[in-house]
């Protein structure tokens, strides 16, 4: 779908993404709750956290 996220701070250390086409991911990190979602192509993201850890 189109690439398009939505990065919701449920607590600080658990973030979840949502995705236009409906998938959901739950992300989950120590330290300040930031998070740079970029996609690098239609359906592939890279999730990257404010202490360093990418996913």
């Amino acid at each position: 779908g189109v690439p398009v996220a939505v990065v919701s701070f449920t607590s600080i250390g658990v973030a979840v993404v949502s995705f236009s086409d409906g998938s959901v991911i739950v992300v989950s990190f120590s330290g300040v709750p930031v998070a740079v979602v970029s996609f690098t192509s239609i359906s592939v993201a890279v999730v990257s956290l404010s202490d360093g850890s990418v996913i």
